[in-house]
């Protein structure tokens, strides 16, 4: 029986990365996943013998799990900027072996791993086996369909099929999805029903079988009374639960096992690549596994144009590759938002083509400051301490913190005592090594995702050429990829200076276009507070004014530090944020924090009854809307649980008004582009030695921002009419704000009127 092996690229890549100790090469370079994902590729090929081989990997971005559950996945933290780094050198490595890859936008690789490995049960002779570090991937286990997972390390790794996995967990595979509606999953944020464990959950698939059938009214008073209790308050959440457990085995692929064929690769290539990243180890095993030219009479793939997989047309939420597509969105859309999504993102298009310049020179010779830096401080924490541990190992840090130095446990994860940042600032005055740790974060953080990952997406142009979403968020923002650039740090000594390196190219200017506090101007158009809007009207200090009225002081008389509790207060009430959040933040008593909330309410009244008719609204309807009618639906809102039911009303209240910013910001880059193209398209143009149309250029967008790439000559009429275009993109009853720069990088710019 021949043999395909369908790989879950995320889960074995995020796998790799926790199992191997972080380790770089002669240059620098993390490479500790792509050394872990390509130790267990090898180890598959060798192994397993496959006639046939296959990547999935997720596509960044909603799926339709979390349109039916926005908290799905919630409470997964920020992808690791370690892991994220390494993702550009894993696809290196899977092209290398001329390994197909399969990716679609709004499905994760579990469910195109499904759809195809369920294809692949109709051709006769063929065993399906799936590689993951993922167990939801399990439901699939059938007669035909196995599993090779690593256990506790990646050496260490066991084939699944039904007996293997009921003699594991107890039930057969398809029942894990029965089991994850009952017990929930903590690393998805499947709810599952409160109160129901592991074992209890185990019994009642044992008793009956299903969901379904454990709710039947003849089964359920059979139970004890307080799991009867548990069961129906958590009816909906359970039969939510099994529905994001399950995966879609009708995605809109093909199997194509022609492209699947295990082809002749390149040996020498892959090699060249190993060898570049150090990995000698791993180059003898490579001996004995290059075929000869094809087999059963199909071509080696091109290694310039590396074969896609036979996609069905799946309209605008479909991706594969590089190119700019439409994601599927998690906010329903009407019309008005759909079109405007689609004009976007022709711009989006232009913008990536474009690219931004960037001057490597200057990342070199920052990025050895930084090097530097952190050696030194490396050096000083192994002093104050009195040994060497890896610095990036949570569990060693974890060790060092609290069992040699025995500082107090803040709080404890399901993984162990945590270390995280906020853990760590809490702990800042307790021991003289906290505050060294912290600034190592910060700038190894910079260091890997910005310092050492940039100069690899910069083109043979110099340029960076980032993949745009037009909705890479819930609320409708814009997302960048292959570099994500919405994250380029803004404030902070060493964070700043990463904008020095987005340049302008000679002979040009950058000319950038920042919307004034947008979401708090929006949230006091909609809720029509008469203090909010004569504070934008009158040009005051919003943040100042919110202090004054909180501390009951003059507002010539706030204090800077006054002041920053106002500021974190506007922001607090745009995030629903309640007090045990707020006195984390401000680092102050829950009372206190309760305190300066109600005292906001008091003197803001109609931002509270705006907040109350919009949590009113979307509990009767089940979504919230933008003031353009973007839809976000949010069913966490009928939950039982109340920790997911809060979340959701902070996604309520804060959808409205960051989705209008989103929305606007995006109509004025369609009027923007419109001026610029009428401009160029103007008989001025075509007399012109120069064309207008390359006078003046939209290079990238971050959150409220717009930046453009300009000839000094043109940057004043530019600049004239984004202001007016950005401004009047969607009328409120407050004034709105842009703020001008100019300059010839994105770090020293200097503020522009006309």
């Amino acid at each position: 029986m021949k043999r395909l092996v369908l790989v879950d690229g995320n889960a074995l890549l995020h796998r790799a990365y926790h199992a191997t100790p972080p380790f770089t090469t002669s240059k620098g370079e993390l490479v500790n996943a792509v050394y872990g994902f390509s130790s267990m590729i090898l180890k598959v090929i060798s192994e397993l013998h496959p006639e046939y081989l296959a990547i999935a990997w997720d596509e960044k971005g909603p799926t339709f799990r979390h349109q039916a559950y926005t908290q799905y996945k919630a409470t997964r933290g920020p992808a690791d900027d370690g892991l994220s780094g390494q993702y550009k050198r894993v696809h290196e490595i899977v092209h290398a072996f001329n390994i197909p890859e399969f990716v679609l936008s709004g499905f994760e690789a579990d469910d195109l791993i499904g759809t195809l490995a369920k294809q692949a049960e109709k051709e006769p002779d063929l065993e399906t086996v799936v590689t993951t570090g993922d167990r939801d991937i399990m439901q699939l286990i059938n007669e035909k369909i196995k599993v090779f997972m690593p256990k506790k390390t990646l050496s260490d790794v066991g084939l699944y099929g039904i007996e293997e996995f009921v003699a594991k967990y107890g039930f057969f595979p398809k029942q894990l999805i029965d089991y994850k509606g009952l017990a929930g999953d903590a690393s998805d944020n499947i709810p599952g029903v409160a109160g129901i464990g592991d074992i209890t959950a185990t019994k009642l698939i044992h008793q009956f079988g299903t969901v379904e059938d454990i709710f039947k009214a003849e089964n359920l008073k059979t139970l004890p009374e307080r799991t009867q209790t548990l069961l129906s308050e958590g009816a909906e959440s359970a039969v939510m639960s099994k529905k994001l457990a399950t995966l879609d085995l009708d995605a809109p692929i093909k199997l194509d096992l022609k492209a699947c064929v295990v082809h002749d690769f390149d040996k020498d290539k892959v090699v060249k690549l190993f060898e570049e990243l150090d990995f000698k180890s791993l180059i003898n095993r490579i001996d004995g596994m290059a075929r000869g030219d094809g087999e059963e009479g199909v071509p080696a793939r091109s290694r310039s144009d590396p074969a896609k997989p036979e996609i069905e047309d799946a309209g605008p939420t479909l991706k594969v590759g590089r190119e700019t597509e439409l994601a599927g969105p998690r906010a329903i859309q009407d019309k008005l938002t759909t079109d405007l999504d689609k004009k976007v993102e022709k711009v989006l298009q232009k913008m990536s083509e474009t690219g931004v310049l960037i001057d490597l020179k200057f990342l070199s010779k920052f990025g050895k400051h930084l090097k530097a830096r952190l050696a030194t401080i490396e050096k000083d924490i192994y002093s104050k301490v009195g040994h060497q541990f890896n610095l990036n190992s949570p569990k060693q840090l974890s060790e060092v913190l609290f069992d040699e130095l025995k500082l107090s446990v803040v709080r404890k994860t399901k993984t162990g005592r945590s270390t995280d940042e906020a853990t760590l600032r809490e702990l800042s005055v307790a021991h003289p090594v906290v505050p060294l740790l912290l600034e190592y974060r910060q700038l190894f953080k910079l260091v890997s995702t910005y310092i050492d990952a940039l100069p690899k997406s910069v083109g043979l142009d110099s340029r960076i050429h980032s993949t745009f979403n037009v909705e890479g968020a819930a609320t409708g923002r814009l997302s960048s990829k292959d570099p994500n650039l919405q994250n380029i740090p803004v404030k902070g000594e060493a964070g700043g200076e990463i904008r020095k390196a987005f340049i302008a190219p000679k002979g040009k200017v950058l000319l950038a276009a920042d919307y004034s506090q947008i979401e708090l101007r929006i949230m006091a158009h909609l809720a029509d507070d008469p203090g909010l809007k004569k504070a934008f009207k009158e040009s005051w200090d919003i943040h100042a004014l919110t202090a004054s009225k909180i501390f009951d002081v003059p507002f010539q008389k706030v204090t800077k530090d006054q002041r920053m509790v106002g500021k974190t207060m506007n922001f607090a009430t745009l995030y629903g944020q309640g007090p045990h959040a707020l006195s984390r933040q401000l680092e102050i008593p829950y009372e206190l924090a309760r305190q300066y909330i109600d005292e906001y309410f008091t003197e803001f009244p109609k931002v509270r009854k705006w907040m109350e008719d919009t949590l009113a609204f979307g509990y009767e309807n089940g979504y919230v809307e933008t003031i353009w009618g973007r839809r976000r639906y949010i069913p966490e809102l009928k939950v039982g649980n109340r920790m997911i039911r809060a979340a959701g009303e902070r996604a309520a209240v804060n959808h409205p008004v960051q989705g209008t910013a989103a929305d606007m910001i995006k109509k004025a880059m369609v009027e923007i582009d419109k001026e610029l193209l009428a401009v160029s398209s103007s008989p001025l143009a075509a007399n012109s030695q120069k064309p207008i149309a390359k006078s003046c250029q939209m290079i990238l967008q971050v959150h409220d921002e717009l930046l453009f790439e300009c000839d000094p000559k043109s940057v004043k009429e530019t600049a004239k009419m984004v202001k007016e275009k950005m401004e009047n993109a969607l009328k409120l009853s407050v004034p709105v704000i842009v703020d001008l720069k100019v300059g010839s990088n994105w770090g020293e710019m200097e503020k522009f009127s006309y």
